[in-house]
């Protein structure tokens, strides 16, 4: 569950303590919204504590009882969609935005699903309708940052992600979208300054893997072997080490002139993939330096 999903579900948890309710009605309510209210209730208590099983079976009474209510429906939707019913979710939650057209939250988690699901258009519909309502959010111009990179338009997508942090700045996965945008625009030296705000929202020392990846990448493209061998090689301390992350460290620890730990790197990542081509190319290219230094020395 994402940050501001899981927020969003701590308020509407709060909310339901008070009721479940039908859009612009506060008077008493009947005995099936009664009993909605308490199913809503469990079934929220059941997502957050991260048992969707539990959730869906509570929601889903409480859809029954109350059908007229966005709010047991949205949750329902989470609960489906983290059990991996995708299209139901979407249904749900369609269902739920029908009820609600003016709530930008389910608008944007509507975008959300349906950019995960890879239906582009219909994000950019949803995320375009929750900035019309709150243009303030940047949850918002996030989510629409990312319906945009995933047309290829980068450039734009880079332009609502530094809104969102103008609004937002210590938002970590902004931060990181930021940084993987300059480094496919070949920005490296926005990349590390992207990186380097977000590394310090972290404690020293608990820096992600990815964190420490995405740096060690940008310090090579910028010619820094020795600060990007030193970032490699924490990276790889700090979780699997994927064979791509060992081999960059590789390269980074030949670049900077230590071929013994390369082409020890480079081997631990064939150990792990036999086929990683970069490896292999790596350690040939160690092999036939050594070759060419020895024939020199006689």
């Amino acid at each position: 569950m994402n940050g501001s999903w899981a927020m969003a579900l701590a308020l509407v948890a709060a909310t339901l303590l008070g009721g479940c309710r039908l859009p612009g009605y506060d008077g008493p309510v009947s005995q099936s919204v009664a009993t909605s209210r308490q199913f809503a209730r469990r079934g929220v208590a059941a997502l957050e504590r991260g048992d969707p099983l539990e959730a869906e079976q509570w929601l889903a009474k409480a859809v029954k009882s109350c059908p007229g209510d966005s709010e047991p429906r949205r949750h329902y939707a989470e609960a489906l969609w983290q059990r991996g019913q995708r299209e139901q979710a979407l249904a749900q939650l369609r269902e739920a935005v029908k009820r609600a057209d003016e709530d930008p939250v389910l608008h944007r988690r509507l975008a959300e699903m349906c950019l995960e699901m890879g239906q582009v258009d219909t994000a950019r519909e949803s995320i375009e309708r929750a900035i019309d309502l709150n243009p303030k959010s940047a949850e918002s111009w996030a989510v629409r940052g990312r319906v945009l990179r995933s047309t290829g338009r980068l450039r734009e997508a880079l332009a609502d992600f530094h809104r969102a942090l103008g609004l937002a700045p210590d938002d970590r996965q902004v931060l990181l979208d930021v940084a993987e945008l300059h480094r496919q625009l070949q920005q490296p030296h926005r990349a590390l300054q992207a990186l380097q705000s977000l590394a310090e929202t972290y404690n020293p020392g608990e820096e992600p893997q990815q964190v420490l990846y995405l740096t060690g990448l940008a310090q090579l493209a910028l010619a820094r072997y020795d600060d990007a061998a030193e970032s490699l090689a924490v990276a790889a301390q700090r979780g699997p080490a994927q064979p791509e992350l060992l081999y960059r460290w590789a390269e980074a620890q030949w670049l900077c002139g230590q071929p013994d730990q390369a082409a020890a790197t480079a081997t631990q990542a064939l150990q792990a993939a036999p086929d990683h081509q970069p490896s292999r190319e790596l350690i040939q290219r160690i092999e036939l330096a050594r070759a060419s230094s020895a024939a020199t020395l006689r």
